[in-house]
């Protein structure tokens, strides 16, 4: 049977940059046999991973670390070959590079724990390519993608949806002055433009959030309503999007992902510019609408504002989509999604339910 390789810098409680731990508990639930090898453990540490790790990890310990590299091709070479290999901490990280240069091209993925994206793009150049996964303390990512926002607070997931007869549409600060500005110059061009077009429903405009000095005049001059909460607040700044009818993201660079992010958990159809980051964020049509022509954007716009059953299934869609790649779950379901693992049934299992996650489950990535 095919199994999860961990290459571990040293073996301690609580693993290297507290990910070791979570990931054997996780890939446990998801049925997976795994392996330790340790490049240093004392005897009591190896005792007491004995006794924390789940039955089907096996722990590989060698008598010192010269004898890493051959216990690493040994299980390389194996006739069955891990599945994919996890490298905890730099010299994990280093010991791999060294055994794995000048090896054939394998499709077994990389998973590196607690190592920047930099630091592992020069690392691994010249090394046969391979899916290469991210592992931070909340989630993981493929390198070659861009990263996602972190973790959205828990009250923009709490927040319910609020009633309100008048149509708002809504864009939030992000606390960068020059990615304020430039989402605000879109934003209010935009405003103006919806409010010449005769609709059925006219819609107000606010800004959330601080509201830096060069664009205030700006947002005024477009009627847009200053809605001014310390980003800090989060409880303040969700009550203030549940208010709203629909979220825009209208800038091309897409520097807003993150107020995305918290719109989308609170259940709000989005609609913004196809910037990379919004792109990873949005399904287009069906979490929220991605467009790159002003006239597309106005007539998304448009439609949201006039169908309640359109938005009000989006705003579900978006709320589903944010829990998924921000929520408290973000962790273990994008570790499973990574293995190519259903992360459902373990998060059932995680609600009360207990029925583990099933390999070869479809499963859509992020």
């Amino acid at each position: 049977m095919s199994t999860v390789l961990h290459l571990v810098t040293r073996l301690r409680p609580g693993g290297h940059g507290g990910t070791l731990w979570p990931t054997l508990m996780a890939l446990a639930d998801g049925q997976l046999m795994q392996q330790v090898l340790p490049l240093a453990a004392g005897a009591g540490a190896l005792q007491a991973a004995r006794l924390l790790s789940p039955e089907s990890v096996q722990l590989l310990p060698v008598p010192a670390i010269r004898a890493v590299a051959t216990a690493l091709r040994r299980v390389l070479d194996a006739p069955a070959p891990p599945q994919a290999l996890h490298l905890h901490g730099l010299p994990a990280l280093l010991s791999a590079r060294h055994v794995l240069q000048g090896r054939p091209r394998a499709p077994m993925p990389l998973f590196l724990h607690q190592c920047s994206r930099v630091l592992a793009q020069r690392l691994l150049q010249g090394m046969p390519e391979r899916s290469v996964f991210l592992v931070g303390p909340d989630r993981v990512d493929p390198l070659a993608a861009a990263p996602l926002p972190g973790a959205v607070d828990a009250a923009f997931f709490s927040q319910p949806l609020i009633a309100d007869t008048v149509p708002r549409i809504v864009t939030a600060a992000t606390g960068d002055p020059q990615a304020d500005e430039e989402i605000a110059q879109a934003f209010a061009e935009l405003a103006v433009m919806l409010s010449g077009i005769q609709a059925a429903r006219q819609p107000a405009f606010a800004w959330i959030g601080p509201v830096p000095g060069p664009v205030r005049a700006l947002l005024l001059a477009a009627q847009v309503k200053l809605q001014e909460i310390a980003l800090a607040q989060a409880p303040a700044r969700a009550r203030a999007l549940a208010q709203a009818w629909i979220y825009l993201a209208p800038d091309v660079a897409g520097r807003g992902a993150d107020r995305l992010a918290e719109a989308m958990a609170v259940g709000l159809a989005c609609v913004a510019a196809p910037a990379p980051a919004y792109r990873l964020q949005i399904i287009d049509a069906l979490s929220g609408e991605l467009h790159a022509r002003r006239a597309d954007l106005l007539q998304a716009l448009a439609r949201l504002l006039e169908s309640d059953a359109l938005r009000l299934a989006m705003g579900r869609a978006a709320r589903l989509r944010a829990r998924h790649q921000h929520g408290h779950h973000r962790f273990r379901a994008s570790l499973l999604l990574a293995h190519g693992l259903s992360p459902l049934p373990v998060l059932r299992h995680e609600a009360g339910h207990a029925t583990p996650a099933v390999p070869g489950a479809p499963a859509s990535p992020g």
